[in-house]
């Protein structure tokens, strides 16, 4: 009975932890620049969005298209934040100028066109199924 109740334990602990696992696929677009690796930062808390090292999940993809896609996969229900950038010269680091701003094509979730450094709201995504979103890279400097 005991070996009965433990097996049935595992197997609904396994049905629920299946039943919120959601995939995210981002499709990026507008690369012009066929080399380097897309870096992406995905962030699932408003305090941390864009630092370094806090992000919920990180990835890198190389480019070898002109669209990269990537998918995410067991996410949880949740609301999330994308910030991505072309590492165009392979340096691991999105390159600013003297005033903070990108020199490598960069992008945000809801394709958000920063005026001033974003915020989580800004670039919020509700994911609570399999869902897909295109993010178009922004090149500011050529």
């Amino acid at each position: 009975m005991r070996n009965k109740l433990f097996f049935l334990f595992c197997m609904l602990g396994f049905c629920a932890q299946h039943t919120y696992a959601i995939d995210l696929k981002i499709t990026i677009t507008n690369i012009s620049a066929l080399k380097g690796k897309i870096q992406m930062g995905v962030f699932n808390d408003e305090k941390t969005f864009l630092e370094k090292g806090k992000e919920y999940r990180s990835c890198s993809q190389e480019v070898t298209n002109d669209t990269v896609v990537i998918i995410l996969k067991d996410l949880v229900k949740n609301d999330y934040a994308i910030s991505l950038y072309q590492d165009v010269n392979s340096d691991n680091e999105c390159n600013l100028n003297f005033l903070g701003i990108p020199l490598e094509p960069f992008g945000f979730s809801k394709n958000y066109m920063p005026i001033s450094k974003p915020s989580f709201n800004d670039c919020k995504i509700t994911v609570n199924q399999d869902t897909s979103i295109i993010i178009n890279l922004i090149q500011l400097f050529k």
